[in-house]
């Protein structure tokens, strides 16, 4: 549930995609399990986990050594790259949502 918490937060793949990541392959049996664990279904903890994390963050939380943004930034790209399903779409809204990030 964990791994699955993480890739709620941190990537793009429908509940289905997360539920088959995680070695479930009944997505209502995922969120039951979810559910219990964490108090939300899985739609709905991306919903606040993003809510709450969206706009809040000034860049405080990237390590700010020379390289430091460009390196996490390279970091969660392939992590998202060897998670996703469709890695080529997944990867492109990424990208395109860094944009506006980083400026």
């Amino acid at each position: 549930m964990e791994r699955a918490k993480g890739l709620l937060e941190s990537s793009f793949l429908s509940v289905k995609e997360i539920a088959f990541q995680v070695g479930l392959n009944d997505e209502s049996h995922f969120v039951r399990d979810f559910k219990s664990t964490y108090g939300f279904s899985p739609t709905s903890y991306r919903a606040h986990f993003k809510h709450h994390n969206n706009g809040n963050s000034n860049g405080d939380d990237l390590d700010h050594a020379p390289g430091g943004t460009q390196s996490k930034l390279r970091q969660q790209l392939s992590q998202i790259a060897k998670q996703s399903i469709l890695p080529t779409l997944h990867l492109a809204v990424y990208v395109a949502s860094t944009f506006d990030w980083l400026s």
